[in-house]
């Protein structure tokens, strides 16, 4: 598979997946009521043509319903969010991709597989699983440790590292480590002062333990091509 992430900041990532972008959890606005210290590197009306937007929940940080609907009208993308999160999104039905745990949706001959997440403070978060011609990665949302991740294995796992009712920099060790994918990149860490982290720590202790995973830690605006 031939797979190039461009990180966005935050939760948003870039999927360059058989030639077609799969946009993870919108947020581009800069102001919000939390104070927003790293931006989005891009401007919602500079992507490349979106063709699936991907939602694990409802929260502004990870559904910017407004960028969404830009988005939705501008690239005509499909959609795929829990029901919850499609029925705010001005889009026709044929373009919303509802789905719910432990379901798999295919676009484009790429396999969507939501899993649980634990966000308490969410109404219905989700993770995924995607897949194609047998390599994955898998996006977490947000979430803390769940029984799934005993079994969930994928080539390139995308983890927070920082904390505040979702993974922190320890328990996405604790994933990798148990699930050896073979690239983590971290996400969900120093945009707002509450879950400000050092993806640094993350690359040491993996080099320490010398575990094969490779760490990859990108700016906002950085890509990376998985081979």
């Amino acid at each position: 598979m031939s797979l190039k992430i461009n990180y966005l900041g935050h939760n948003s990532f870039i999927l360059n997946i058989n030639k077609k972008n799969i946009l993870t959890d919108p947020f581009f606005v800069k102001k919000t009521h939390k104070k927003r210290l790293v931006p989005c590197s891009n401007k919602v009306n500079d992507l490349p043509k979106i063709d699936t937007i991907l939602i694990s929940h409802e929260h502004f940080d990870s559904f910017d319903i407004k960028n969404t609907n830009y988005l939705v009208k501008e690239h005509n993308p499909k959609v795929i969010a829990h029901q919850s999160v499609l029925n705010k999104i001005d889009s026709s039905f044929i373009n919303n991709v509802p789905i719910q745990e432990y379901e798999t949706k295919t676009i484009n001959d790429i396999c969507f597989h939501a899993h649980p997440a634990h966000h308490p403070t969410s109404f219905y978060p989700l993770s995924y699983k995607i897949t194609y011609k047998n390599k994955s990665i898998y996006f977490a949302g947000d979430t803390f440790l769940t029984r799934d991740h005993d079994n969930l294995f994928s080539d390139v796992m995308l983890l927070p590292i920082g904390g505040n009712k979702t993974l922190d920099l320890v328990s996405s060790l604790k994933i990798v480590k148990k699930s050896k994918p073979k690239v983590v990149i971290p996400m969900h860490y120093n945009t707002f002062e509450d879950i400000k982290e050092n993806p640094e720590k993350l690359k040491h202790r993996l080099d320490k333990d010398r575990y094969k995973t490779n760490p990859v830690i990108l700016d906002p605006g950085r890509k990376y091509n998985v081979r």
